[in-house]
């Protein structure tokens, strides 16, 4: 038999086995009926019943579905042991259930468990509840702290009754609200080692104050065996009541327990996996009916008549393993063990395989959550034939929520230069903020191709410089190209613009670091002398926008841009730490400090009130390092929402960073290969590609436009295929053409490129094209 318990014991001896081939005990007049028999009776029936399920069913499968609910939202609030110098916990437990309002709060919710100090992590009563309102201002919120809970129904708990509105319990003062996690499984049926087993509906908390769990979550098998002493309905009861002097037959008993084990706790014995959690992400379940014998044998047909094949795709896709923490975004730390078991390093990379469906070789496989798979990075060589190599001169700072375009090019007279800025652009005619810098730029085109505001761009720069501002201690008056010098550092550099007004200047081309305090000499003299009052280093994260005078430069519109902003955590901070922010945007962390967080900073954070990632900007940080001060920057439809919370909320919290691209090359003209150990490169039959911006076309009345290769500059070469990144179309009032492969048709020998679909008579309109020199 399948079960694990021992039967061939006293008082029980039920020798049955299957090898015997005993299928019937049979009874005879005149011999007496023994236990053994008629436990070997029930034996060998259980044994068909066993042979037949095994044949339909898969050990631990689910026969008759008891539904697992994962629950993320288990909010938790925390409440004193005592009120009124009455314990909480004598009644607790009565209010599950029932409905509860917050005095002060006004918000109402529905109790869905309790939780007592013994079996509390922190020996803290807790209430676990679904709120079922928000507060008065129509924001979602919890209890407040220190405020008392009202019954919305009368609460009886042995001889006292609470009544309807009457104070139960008091939040604690501190800390009080949190979200746990916790699963849940109705009623069903599951084949367990040979029996058709109910389970009934239960609960557990999987983590009490945090939603990300990472556990196995499944039934607990546990057998046992009943006689008369541990349940009383065992005794005799022929006369119509219990006879305590005639104990009846032991019962064996299956119990089936909803629990969780740790990734790494394996032992299976006694355990039936359900489902798979990692970091509060459903990873693998089993939800189904899993068939066994039969299921082979439908499998065998499906594969014979169909193959293999997908029903519904699974997303790929392909990471680093290792996290360099220099922004390689590999998935594990250095200290982490991959789900393979396998030490994070820079010889494995992580394939993502998303949610899906497929048949292979007949079986159904459904991934109902990501899994992340450890696979070798290849180390063998190959022979490529016409590999592409995108020159990559300069560096890449990637934008949003473009306006316009830049001219581009390498001009001989350096015009064709951009501003960067601290701030999120809130113009379409001038740069936002202060000017910390400017840059040179050769080349600008969709990074995939354009569809809206939320479309990233990649623009090519070089000679890029970032400014240095000193605070004098005197005004000064100064000339662009002024040169000055620290005396005691030695550092150096020129004033990027012309004095207008103030004590301050702005160095480029700077040279070494300059000290507080240290005295200055101007264009290779002291006689005017100068002390350091104050310095700011501006860097590439300090640009959170960009701005060229486009049309002083040939176009109708100015270009102006965002920087894309990836998060990461803040100096002090950790990953999971979290911030509360006030609607007068007041930013505080209990127990850390915000020091190292600059000025203008960019931080981005969730609020339920938007679905779309919130970005602030920072305008000030407390001396102490206790708080700071944020303010809204302009929300863009699609891609971001800039407005503070309309109330306090909790949330956790990425700084902004740049997203920018050190090319490996950067202004080197030595070209990097995309592949790094190289035998050989042959590039005598090498195509070269072409980016030309074209300016000043017009559109007919059809909204048509044709370009000749002939504009391009380049003899011999012809228009290359249509790509997103390739062609670009943008008008004098700054928009862009979402442009379709439909819309493009390049003629047989390539020096014709037509667009259709355009907007119609349009004059001044700048066109990006992408070409091939011939080899």
């Amino acid at each position: 038999m399948a079960q694990k318990t021992n039967l061939n014991t006293t008082p029980y001896f039920d020798d049955f086995n299957e090898n015997d081939n005993f299928y019937k005990v049979l009874f005879k007049p005149g011999f007496p009926v023994q236990a053994r028999e008629l436990n070997n009776a029930q034996s060998i029936l259980q044994n068909q019943i066993e042979q037949f399920g095994d044949h339909f069913f898969k050990d631990g499968s689910v026969v008759i579905p008891g539904g697992l609910t994962y629950d993320s939202e288990y909010y938790a609030i925390k409440i004193n042991p005592e009120y009124l110098g009455v314990s909480v916990s004598t009644y607790a437990k009565s209010f599950i259930g029932t409905e509860i309002l917050g005095q002060t709060s006004r918000v109402t919710a529905s109790v869905v468990n309790v939780l007592f100090e013994e079996d509390s992590i922190d020996n803290q009563l807790t209430l676990y509840v679904k709120y079922l309102n928000s507060s008065e201002d129509g924001a979602f919120s919890t209890f407040s702290e220190s405020e008392l809970l009202l019954g919305e129904e009368d609460v009886t708990y042995g001889n006292t009754t609470i009544s309807q509105g009457a104070p139960f319990a008091q939040v604690v003062a501190q800390d009080a609200a949190s979200i746990g996690s916790a699963i849940s499984i109705a009623d069903g049926v599951y084949f367990i080692r040979g029996f058709f087993v109910n389970v009934s509906a239960q609960t557990i908390l999987l983590d009490q104050y945090t939603n990300t769990p990472t556990y196995r979550v499944g039934l607990e098998i546990i057998e046992t065996t009943v006689n008369s002493n541990e349940n009383t309905k065992l005794f005799d009861n022929a006369a119509g009541f219990n006879n305590f002097s005639a104990p009846g037959a032991d019962r064996f008993k299956f119990e089936l327990q909803l629990s969780k084990k740790l990734l790494t706790d394996t032992d299976d014995k006694s355990f039936v996996e359900l489902l798979r959690l990692d970091g509060g992400e459903p990873d693998q379940a089993e939800p189904k009916t899993q068939y066994n014998k039969i299921r082979d044998y439908l499998a065998k047909r499906t594969y014979e008549e169909s193959g293999d094949y997908v029903v519904v795709p699974m997303d790929l896709t392909m990471d680093e393993c290792l996290n360099d923490e220099q922004g390689n975004d590999g998935v594990y730390e250095r200290t982490q063990t991959t789900r393979d078991g396998n030490i994070p390093s820079d010889d494995l990379m992580c394939l993502t395989v998303g949610p899906g469906k497929a048949y292979v070789s007949g079986y159904d496989i459904d991934i109902t959550g990501s899994r992340v798979i450890d696979i070798p990075k290849p180390r063998a060589t190959k022979k490529v034939d016409d590999s592409l190599v995108s020159f990559d001169l300069g560096s890449i700072l990637l934008v949003e929520n473009v306006h316009g375009t830049p001219v581009i090019g390498l001009d001989k007279d350096s015009t064709h230069v951009i501003d960067l800025y601290d701030q999120r652009r809130n113009s379409t005619t001038a740069g936002t903020g202060e000017k910390v810098g400017e840059a040179r730029l050769y080349s600008f085109a969709p990074r995939n191709s354009y569809s809206n505001n939320n479309s990233n761009w990649e623009l090519r720069l070089y000679d890029i410089q970032t400014y240095t501002e000193l605070t004098l201690n005197e005004v000064y008056q100064y000339s662009k190209g002024t040169y000055f010098k620290g005396n005691s550092s030695g550092a150096s550099g020129y004033a990027a613009e012309a004095w207008s007004s103030g004590d301050k200047v702005k160095l480029h081309q700077t040279s070494g670091t300059f000290a507080e305090g240290e005295t200055i000499s101007i264009d290779g003299t002291n006689e005017f002398p100068r002390t350091i009052k104050d310095i700011i280093v501006y860097d590439i994260n300090s640009v959170k926008s960009v701005y060229q005078d486009a049309s002083t430069l040939g176009l109708t519109a100015d270009f102006v841009a965002d920087t894309l902003q990836r998060g990461r955590v803040a100096p002090r901070f950790t990953r999971r730490d979290t911030i509360q922010v006030s609607a007068a945007g007041t930013v505080t962390s209990p127990g850390n400090k915000f020091t190292g967080i600059a000025t203008n900073s960019i931080i981005r954070y969730q609020n339920p009130e938007y679905d779309r990632v919130v970005f602030n900007r920072v305008s000030a940080v407390a001396a102490d390092g206790n708080s700071m001060t944020i303010v809204a920057v302009p929300t863009v439809a699609g891609v971001v929402t800039g407005s503070l919370p309309s109330g306090t909320i909790e949330t956790g919290f990425r700084i902004g960073e740049t997203r920018f691209d050190q090319g490996d090359n950067g202004g080197s003209l030595f070209l990097p290969l995309d592949q790094v150990n190289i035998a050989s490169v042959d590039i005598s039959k090498s195509n070269l590609t072409i980016y030309e911006q074209i300016l000043a076309q017009s559109t007919n009345t059809l909204g048509e436009m044709s370009i000749n290769i002939s504009n391009v500059g380049v003899t011999s070469s012809f228009f290359d295929a249509f790509d997103g990144e390739r062609y670009v179309i943008t008008y004098s009032d700054g928009s862009t053409e979402n442009l379709r492969s439909e819309q493009v048709t390049i003629n047989n020998d390539g020096t014709i490129v037509s667009f259709t679909g355009l907007n119609k008579s349009e004059s001044n309109v700048t066109v990006l094209v992408t070409a091939k020199k011939k080899r």
